[in-house]
């Protein structure tokens, strides 16, 4: 065995081990503290909300181009659902990061 096989093997034993720790503790930590596991369902809620709403709000019109791709209207509209979160969570952290920024220059 050749000491760079034996790096990979330890780097992937590591990197699983380090995955399962980051799936594992936080999920402890939600229920020895309740508040919060209401925060995360409140912040899952919203997340969902914005979802249904801008799926909703998408286009699913398939051009020839998309027919060519192979994509059909549901597919497009998830795609649309998707860039339009993006957008929206994308605007509100910018928005957050400037609103912290202005209130810090006024304390």
């Amino acid at each position: 065995m050749d000491s760079i096989d034996f790096g990979l093997y330890f780097l992937y034993l590591s990197l699983g081990v380090a995955l399962v720790v980051a799936i594992i503790l936080p999920i402890v930590n939600l229920f020895s503290n309740p508040k919060g596991l209401v925060k995360i369902g409140g912040g899952a809620a919203v997340f969902l909300l914005v979802f249904f709403l801008v799926f909703s709000l998408s286009d699913s019109t398939v051009t020839t181009k998309w027919t060519a791709l192979g994509q059909t209207g549901s597919d497009l509209k998830l795609i649309g659902a998707g860039l339009w979160m993006l957008y929206l969570f994308l605007l509100g952290s910018v928005l957050a990061i400037v609103y912290s920024e202005v209130a810090k220059l006024f304390k």
